[in-house]
């Protein structure tokens, strides 16, 4: 059974790496579907897992990582952090409702679909390039809010709002997204930690997702660096339309 959970977390967090979109939208809809674990210990597996593939997949893009704005990264970062507080806050004090898998299956599925419009139509979009840093900050924020309560460390959003508010190509926007999972997964996971009785939750599963997310880590960002933009982008739109699917599935399942 946990090398069924090492594959989720080695494909997931693969695919993750190289499109940007941080494996965590693959691995909490994947364990939904399957039913083994509650919201709650999925959510903990989702977290540690995308925080171990987020932070091998910078390492082993360093040098692309010191070529990033400095002042844009650190202020995405800083609000994401802050978002991932928050937002994990929010998901934790929930967490004993019901409801709480439907209305976040519900919004993963709007979110992937609005994603899915956007990528398919972008040229049609204005794009702009933000530089008030409140703004910046505000939008790691937003974004740390979100992929914090949605148990998704990241997601396809991310690269939407940073491609639109940024003018980020593919590529870029998969860079930044991963450095704004990596901070908030790390903070959410960090207030999971002080917050909840960890030792209460059967995390059996762990120690092979973890192992997978960060072979998928490198295993992504190596294959990064050799695929085109255009290959990037047709990982990602095939990766919204996988997604939308499950969730619309799950949703079901749940109602």
């Amino acid at each position: 059974m946990i090398f069924i959970y090492f594959l989720i977390g080695l494909l997931a967090s693969t695919i993750g790496a190289i499109s940007g979109l941080g494996g965590g939208v693959f691995i909490k809809p994947i364990l939904d579907f399957m039913g083994d674990y509650p919201v709650a210990t999925i959510g903990i597996l989702s977290s540690t897992t995308v925080l171990a593939m987020s932070s091998v997949s910078l390492w082993m893009r360093r040098r692309e990582v010191k070529q990033m704005r400095k002042i844009k990264a650190i202020l995405l970062a800083s609000g994401a952090v802050m978002g991932g507080l928050i937002g994990k806050g929010i998901f934790t004090s929930l967490i004993d409702y019901t409801w709480i898998g439907t209305v976040q299956t519900t919004l993963l599925i709007l979110i992937f679909s609005a994603v899915l419009f956007y990528v398919q139509f972008k040229e049609k979009f204005p794009r702009f390039y933000l530089k008030d840093r409140r703004l910046i900050l505000f939008m790691g924020l937003a974004l740390g809010i979100l992929s914090a309560f949605l148990d998704i460390g990241g997601g396809p959003h991310n690269i939407a709002l940073l491609s639109i508010f940024f003018a980020m190509h593919a590529k870029q926007a998969a860079l930044y997204s991963l450095f704004i999972i990596c901070f908030s997964q790390l903070s959410s996971l960090i207030l999971m930690i002080v917050s909840v009785d960890i030792l209460s939750y059967d995390l059996t599963m762990l120690p092979g997702m973890i192992i997978g997310g960060i072979l998928g880590g490198a295993i992504g960002s190596h294959l990064s660096k050799w695929l085109s933009m255009e290959s990037v982008e047709v990982i990602f739109k095939v990766s919204l339309i996988c997604l939308v699917i499950l969730n619309v599935y799950n949703l079901y399942i749940y109602l």
